[in-house]
């Protein structure tokens, strides 16, 4: 899906002019990779819960998403069915609307599913300066939003043909980005921007990604399919599986609240050591102005001020909600600027918001209470037995996976 820089949503990716020594990148998978499952289908479930597919075509879309997956790269006509017909949902409408639906359904149903130990080591090359990008055959626009959120440089994607009236065709403007078409475009944006591939990194866990672990200098396997896995252990590639994680980790660590929240133009305050605060406790942030803040967030869309119910529990306070029913970012403006923030596993707002203010499920509030309740009942087990606990997952699947990258 192409591109304009009056865009809100789908920023294009950055370019920097070629240097002799070349810089390092890092190039992740979506599907399995850095989410379970297929991201394709999970926007499709988006979707459907918005009247956009009926169950008989949402199950049709299922099943030609799993044979796109199990094709080999080499039947291009058959994979461009399978793409194409994920697109006629675009079809006639504008490019806004589905920019602004694509990044609701991704932070709603996808970028919380994304494994906690790759969104650390995304976090880890971006503190050492090493580009990260996500490069997938979904659309661009999906690929750009799950960037934004885990701190990445960019997204590569299947882009959409788009009119000059602004609206979507159905069909596609460029090649489906799988398999060999995958490898030309990270290797034509590397060209143009001052990366290195004979240093650089890449992480799939398809067969089909083959050519762009070949393409590049350090090629590591997540996940793999038994194909891949049989190829990365005769070339001596490194071989991982993030997807037994511990439960503790899978909500609320999925994308690091420090990316979520700097967004929205917030810093941390003071830091967070994470053998004394428990994942669910607030963390600090400041602003300089709080009150352009809420109104940004009120207007965003995004977030709801908490009305009756909410302010019994924040006296004194403005709470904001993100409308999400799962990994939903709570902020309270307190006093001296100071912002508490967390993410609630399971929020507690209804499902269609007016306007202003919240609206809330009792069933959500229920869920809410009780996951909240069992969180605190875990944090009175003995200190002791939790950092004994914390001793022997050292290392982390973050740190030896960022082991591969070294050298």
């Amino acid at each position: 899906m192409p591109t304009t820089s009056d865009s809100p949503l789908a920023a294009p990716l950055p370019t920097a002019p070629h240097r002799p020594d070349g810089q390092r990148a890092a190039f992740f998978g979506l599907d399995n990779t850095l989410v379970p499952g297929l991201s394709m289908f999970l926007l499709a479930q988006g979707l459907h819960q918005r009247d956009y597919y009926d169950t008989g075509e949402i199950l049709r879309f299922a099943w030609e998403q799993l044979a796109f997956r199990a094709r080999r790269s080499d039947s291009s006509k058959k994979k461009a069915r399978s793409k194409e017909a994920g697109l006629d949902f675009v079809r006639g409408r504008h490019r806004l609307e589905i920019q602004a639906l694509v990044e609701e359904i991704a932070d709603e149903r996808i970028v919380p599913k994304v494994y906690p130990s790759m969104a650390l080591l995304i976090e880890k090359y971006r503190a050492e300066g090493i580009r990260t990008f996500v490069a997938t055959a979904a659309p661009v626009e999906l690929a750009q939003v799950v960037a934004r959120r885990l701190g990445m440089t960019g997204g590569l994607g299947t882009h959409a043909e788009v009119g000059a009236d602004e609206r979507y065709s159905g069909g596609l403007s460029g090649p489906i980005l799988h398999g060999p078409a995958k490898a030309s475009a990270v290797e034509a944006y590397a060209a143009g921007s001052g990366i290195d591939l004979s240093t650089s990194l890449a992480y799939s866990d398809s067969i089909n990604d083959l050519p762009l672990l070949e393409l590049v200098g350090r090629p590591v396997v997540i996940n793999p399919d038994r194909r891949l896995r049989k190829v990365a252990r005769s070339s001596g590639w490194p071989v991982h599986d993030v997807r037994v994680e511990r439960r503790e980790d899978r909500h609320a660590g999925s994308a690091p609240l420090p990316n979520r929240l700097a967004e929205l133009g917030l810093q941390l305050s003071r830091a967070v050591d994470d053998d004394t605060a428990p994942p669910r406790h607030g963390h600090s942030y400041t602003t300089e102005y709080p009150d352009a803040l809420v109104r940004d967030l009120e207007a965003s869309g995004r977030f709801r001020r908490d009305t009756r119910l909410g302010s019994v529990y924040h006296r004194g306070q403005i709470s904001l909600r993100e409308v999400s029913p799962r990994d939903s970012l709570h902020i309270i403006m307190g006093r001296e600027n100071e912002i508490t923030a967390h993410i609630d596993r399971y929020s507690p707002l209804a499902h269609h918001q007016p306007e202003h203010g919240c609206r809330y499920a009792l069933h959500r509030i229920a869920a809410h209470n009780v996951t909240g309740m069992a969180g605190d009942l875990a944090r009175l087990i003995p200190r002791r037995r939790r950092q004994r606990a914390r001793t022997t997952s050292i290392p982390t699947k973050a740190d030896q996976l960022a082991e591969d990258g070294v050298g």
